[in-house]
């Protein structure tokens, strides 16, 4: 009876271990990432501090549009943006915004974006269900639909806005707004980037890609 006690105890504690293996928290990387086993999620810290480098206005501010810039992060909330026409139009809105093509251009230069591109992008199971999303005939039906939906004429509105063509005016004269182009001229900017290109483990998702077929088996299954 002891035993099978603690037969019965062992099994509770690895059930247990296993629950909260899968309910613990993400680990953050180094990279400014937080990684679980199938997905990665960006977590925009240059991106914030980029945002607060702009004139009139701070890195708070970009909480705001951050839920929108994830789809340039992860090709799965990309098709999800692209499938409502409402919230596709309110992220070419905050695109064209100065603010927001200095730090999309900054970021886009970064080894850090990097990592967060190659890991989706070789994401066998993350891209099999992008195709599956831009497949659903729902959503080629509400882009038919658009035209007469309210919510997305409203982002158009800000355009009539004086404030959108100020901000544009100050960004053509502030230098900081050409960084993403001036900062190629320091050496040093080039040291972390040519790291990057040398590190093995840069490249690995897409040599783990690359491999996939080698896993296959090769012989049918004893009958």
């Amino acid at each position: 009876m002891t035993e099978i006690t603690k037969v019965m105890k062992n099994g509770v504690a690895g059930l247990l271990a296993i629950l909260i293996g899968f309910a613990s928290p993400a680990v953050v990387a180094n990279d400014g990432t937080s990684e679980t086993q199938n997905y990665t999620e960006h977590k925009f810290e240059l991106a914030k501090k980029y945002y607060g480098e702009c004139a009139a206005t701070d890195s708070s501010e970009f909480d705001d549009i951050r839920p929108y810039l994830k789809a340039f992060t992860d090709m799965e909330v990309m098709a999800d943006t692209m499938a409502d026409p409402a919230r596709f139009a309110q992220l070419m809105t905050i695109v064209n915004d100065p603010r927001t093509i200095h730090v999309m251009s900054k970021c886009a230069t970064e080894p850090v974006m990097w990592d967060t591109w190659m890991r989706g992008m070789t994401d066998f199971n993350k891209m099999s269900r992008v195709m599956f999303k831009m497949m659903n005939p729902g959503m080629y039906m509400n882009w038919m639909m658009a035209p007469m939906n309210p919510a997305m004429y409203q982002p158009m509105m800000k355009m009539a806005d004086p404030n959108y063509y100020n901000r544009w005016m100050a960004a053509s004269m502030n230098p900081a707004f050409y960084a993403p182009i001036t900062q190629m001229a320091d050496p040093n900017w080039y040291t972390p980037r040519i790291n990057w290109m040398m590190n093995p483990q840069s490249m690995q998702p897409m040599f783990n890609m690359m491999a996939m077929p080698l896993t296959m088996p090769t012989t049918a299954p004893a009958q």
